[in-house]
């Protein structure tokens, strides 16, 4: 009786940790909510698929990079919020365009079957500052697009699916979008 109470115990706390798990992304603060209105008022108009942290930096106030990844769950678990997430993918709008860079770089060599670069390897390639790149790459990690391959001793990152590895094509932008001024127009991200 003991034991069998002790298994369904067991059993319980496991299906509740798996639950807590699998939950869906938080409620949107007020603030979180009118950039998401933002973008959704902005996005295919134009070709826009403005990116959250340009519709940040567009509404104004005082975001943090808490509110940019809070958004970025919240779009990566409800893609009904708008057919740009659906027929781009949430990372597209997610991601700043260094962090894009970044991903691109380590998709194309795992692509190429070439080592991990490391993190000088990748400042020195894109061009940004060693700390630039290190921030990137802990947003890619936290996103679940990049993971630290162990082969190279966890100082390399390696794409955590291959849905990352073959991203091009399809009309998948997952990596890409540029951003643009166009005279008489807000900035805006575009494919």
């Amino acid at each position: 009786m003991r034991r069998r109470l002790g298994i369904t115990l067991a059993v319980s706390l496991l299906v509740a940790v798996a639950a807590v798990g699998t939950l869906s992304a938080a409620p949107l603060t007020a603030k979180q909510q009118k950039v998401l209105d933002y973008l959704k008022a902005s996005w295919g108009k134009d070709t826009a698929v403005t990116g959250i942290d340009l519709a940040m930096e567009i509404v104004g106030g005082d975001y943090t990079a808490e509110d940019r990844y809070a958004l970025g769950v919240y779009v990566r678990e409800h893609p009904e919020v708008d057919r740009v997430v659906r027929m781009f993918g949430w990372e597209t709008v997610a991601l700043t365009p260094n962090e894009k860079r970044i991903a691109r770089v380590l998709s194309r060599a795992e692509q190429e079957e070439r080592p991990a670069p490391v993190l000088e390897q990748l400042a020195r390639t894109l061009e940004l500052q060693p700390a630039v790149v290190s921030d990137g790459l802990h947003v890619l990690e936290r996103f679940g697009i990049l993971s630290r391959d162990a082969t190279a001793g966890g100082v390399a990152y390696r794409m955590a699916k291959s849905r990352y590895v073959n991203w091009e094509g399809g009309m998948r932008i997952t990596f890409t979008a540029h951003r643009v001024n166009v005279h008489g127009l807000k900035q805006l991200d575009t494919y």
